[in-house]
């Protein structure tokens, strides 16, 4: 009997270790397939981090790459902006020297007219006075025999003689005046004549300089929409990479949920195992079973980290008269354009003025034109010259006349400006 009973408790003993033995495997197991989604999801973390890493540097480059492309599209539209106004006061010079030309061609067909008359002043006195000449030598002595016989005394001969004589001087006198009047009026209308010819020369090179300025400014409209739209696709770039920031983002919280909530159903998991593997007695037999342990892992933590002076400036640019014009050029010796003459002059003095015509007439002090004293400058709207007194200039022309004296008022002033 106690036999059986014996058998019978080592038995009941032998299937309490078997259920046991079970109970650890399964919580060992469970442990182990805790564990081993930790390490996939901390993986898991660990490529969303590093995507999103990345995904901020991109962000980072194409912020500034729109800081760049702003600052172009910034120096870009102040070049625009010159350009505008470089245009308008192009456009204010061409009809300022349309209007001058108009009176020109005014003054011009006026001194055609008085040319054609004097020169019929002069043919008919001319005509006259042949007949004249003609009749006295057709005449001969028989016309100072009839006016000696008329005489009523030889003084009144005398005095007869001497009328004709007074006659013909007169006649000379008449025909030599019409003859300067007519030089004179000829001087005059090709003066004029060179004188349009010059304001169609410069009006030339303002519709040549308009029209190159157009079309830079054309072309640099075309680069500002351009970087418009490369800042619209930038914007847009970084928009996306925002988004795809704070996914990233949603995306780490979510997991990083999840792997906390697995760790802690491992841990319960361990627990259990640890209470089912208590200690056993077994009768009749010293059977113990030891106490097992529990273990469990930490999250990851995230870390985030610018007079006489006067007098002398006119005679010092006279001795440049006869010198060739140069566009764009500043040598008084080989060769000026209109402001690089009087730059260069001025600068023989000690005096700095600007390099550009229009610059030239917005400096300075500005004077009437009745107060116009030598060595002051006289800026007519994109061409310049320096007043030399008696209402005359010297200038650097055009390429065919080069430096050169002329009439102050050979076309409209807009102003009078003094540097000294």
């Amino acid at each position: 009997m106690r036999m059986h009973e014996h058998q019978g408790i080592c038995q009941v003993s032998e299937d309490r270790m078997k259920k046991r033995r079970i109970h650890i495997r399964a919580a060992a197991a469970m442990l182990a397939l805790c564990l081993c989604f930790s390490i996939q999801a901390s993986a898991t973390e660990a490529d969303l981090k590093r995507q999103q890493k990345e995904t901020q540097k991109q962000l980072d480059e194409i912020n500034n790459q729109m800081k760049s492309i702003e600052k172009q599209q910034q120096a870009v539209l102040a070049e625009i902006d010159s350009l505008d106004s470089e245009l308008m006061n192009l456009v204010m010079n061409l009809e300022i020297l349309a209007g001058d030309l108009e009176l020109k061609q005014e003054e011009l067909e006026q001194a055609e007219a008085d040319y054609e008359a004097a020169k019929k002043q002069e043919e008919d006195q001319y005509e006259a006075m042949k007949l004249r000449i003609q009749y006295i030598y057709e005449e001969g002595e028989t016309d100072y025999l009839t006016m000696f016989l008329q005489a009523e005394s030889f003084a009144d001969f005398l005095n007869r003689q001497e009328y004709a004589n007074e006659i013909h001087k007169q006649d000379r006198e008449m025909l030599t005046s019409y003859q300067e009047l007519k030089a004179q009026v000829a001087e005059l209308r090709d003066q004029l004549e060179q004188e349009k010819l010059e304001l169609e020369t410069l009006q030339a090179e303002y519709e040549e300089e308009k029209a190159e300025v157009e079309s830079t400014l054309s072309q640099k409209k075309a680069q500002e929409a351009d970087y418009e739209d490369q800042l619209a696709n930038a914007q847009a770039k970084a928009k996306e990479y925002k988004n795809k920031i704070k996914e990233q983002t949603a995306q780490l919280k979510k997991l990083e949920a999840e792997r906390r909530k697995r760790e802690a159903a491992a841990a319960a998991a361990a627990a259990t195992a640890n209470s089912n593997s208590s200690t056993g007695t077994i009768r009749g037999g010293a059977v113990s079973a030891g106490n097992g342990g529990s273990g469990g892992s930490s999250g990851g933590a995230t870390v985030s980290g610018g007079s006489g002076t006067g007098s002398a400036i006119a005679n010092f640019a006279l001795k440049y008269v006869g010198r060739p014009y140069v566009s764009g050029g500043t040598s008084l010796t080989n060769g000026a354009d209109c402001s690089g003459f009087t730059q260069a002059v001025f600068h023989n003095f000690g005096i700095s003025i600007p390099r550009t015509s229009d610059a030239q007439g917005r400096s300075g002090r500005e004077v009437s034109y009745s107060e116009a004293q030598p060595g002051d400058i006289i800026y007519y709207g994109g061409h310049v010259g320096i007043y030399i007194g008696g209402g005359r200039i010297v200038h650097a022309s055009t390429p065919a006349t080069g430096i050169k004296t002329e009439n102050a008022l050979y076309r409209s002033i807009r102003s009078v400006r003094r540097y000294y």
